[in-house]
């Protein structure tokens, strides 16, 4: 099993009851991601799409619109709402994608692109019926824009198997399992977002969302992460140092 989806797949039928993903406002489990992600999938713009941009707060509807790509073969490019909009559109059109998942909210920081709106809970379509899995391990999964050494944004390109490579090494060495609870504190559009994420929920554990507000206040930030019983944090160094001064 060598694309993302496949390892997702194979732990919702472990485990279809357990927890998957939470953030402030909802929690679902992987059966229910998996459904979710369906039920997205299903409204696409297009139907066999390529590259599809994902410009959305962190949420239980942004994982699971990601997954609903993965599925469906393609590749999610991520950027932030807050990153600036010449930055954001740049990425888009350079990558052209056939459409950009976000919210109404953004609409207008994208303006000139197709765009498929997500709204904050999404109900589950439960007589959805399953989307077969498209993707295979050659497959790109994603791409990732850094700035560069001139300060043009340059896209980082990587195949599902890379990904579920990683999903596998990191498991090896850090005993990854069912029980765990992985904090999910990066942007979206750095490396570690794709640790948080995919080595958590492909692993059998559950990744914990905490709001934009929660992670602006270290003091919040630590009580979410002891109130839900985080066991992981792959975090920037200076989240570690603000954690270390409490």
């Amino acid at each position: 099993m060598n694309t993302i989806y496949d390892l997702f797949r194979e732990q919702v039928a472990k485990q279809p009851d357990a927890t998957a993903v939470f953030d402030e406002r909802r929690r679902i489990t992987f059966l229910e991601l998996n459904k979710l992600a369906d039920t997205i999938a299903t409204g696409f713009p297009v139907t066999r799409p390529k590259f599809v941009g994902v410009v959305m707060d962190h949420s239980v509807e942004m994982v699971a619109s990601i997954l609903a790509v993965l599925k469906l073969g393609a590749a999610y490019i991520p950027v932030e709402p807050s990153f600036p909009t010449e930055r954001i559109r740049f990425i888009m059109k350079e990558c052209n994608v056939d459409f950009v998942i976000t919210q109404q909210d953004y609409a207008s920081l994208l303006q000139g692109l197709s765009l498929y709106f997500v709204k904050q809970g999404t109900e589950i379509d439960s007589d959805i019926q399953p989307l077969p899995g498209q993707a295979s391990p050659d497959d790109i999964a994603y791409v990732l824009y850094t700035s560069g050494t001139t300060g043009i944004p340059k896209g980082v390109v990587v195949e599902n198997r890379n990904v579920c490579h990683y999903v596998r090494a990191f498991k090896n060495e850090f005993h990854v399992s069912a029980g765990d609870v992985m904090l999910q504190y990066s942007v979206c559009s750095f490396d570690i977002f794709v640790e948080e994420v995919f080595t958590t929920l492909l692993n059998g554990a559950a990744l914990a969302i905490p709001s934009e507000e929660t992670k602006s206040d270290i003091h919040r930030l630590m009580h979410f992460v002891e109130e839900n019983h985080i066991t992981e944090i792959s975090g920037f160094p200076y989240l570690l140092l603000e954690i270390n001064k409490l």
